[in-house]
């Protein structure tokens, strides 16, 4: 699965620009921790995430903390009878900043667009 191989996501996805430290097919698991660089409105920002969940092909979460804002994200696969469909889920919070000012929500949303299509492309060229 294109998502569980993070060493590549650089490769086929034009919101990575590099991942650090990644976990290999097998070495996904709660408490990995690994990093990647994302291209955010033409600035590179690095994050470093904390695998929280991993259910091998089906689901992978990570939690990280930047800027006093806490990010939750789940990556799952799930199968529609043709094929599968990949969900992208995000959670924001701060004790000090209050999300709606301090959330880029149409910028996390295009880059999230981006990264969804990527995927689609990538899976379709390489079944």
């Amino acid at each position: 699965m294109l998502i569980d191989d993070a060493n590549h996501w650089s490769q086929w996805s034009g919101v990575v620009e590099q991942v650090w430290k990644a976990p290999g097919y097998l070495d996904w698991q709660p408490g990995i921790k690994f990093g990647f660089r994302l291209l955010m409105a033409r600035k590179k920002v690095p994050f470093n995430v904390t695998v929280t969940r991993y259910e091998p092909g089906k689901l992978i979460q990570w939690r990280s903390t930047k800027f006093s804002i806490t990010a939750v994200r789940s990556i799952s696969v799930e199968p529609d009878g043709t094929g599968c469909r990949v969900v992208d889920q995000k959670y924001f919070f701060s004790s000090v900043l209050p999300i709606r000012l301090a959330y880029p929500r149409r910028l996390i949303r295009v880059m999230t667009e981006r990264w969804l299509g990527d995927i689609k492309n990538s899976a379709e060229m390489f079944p």
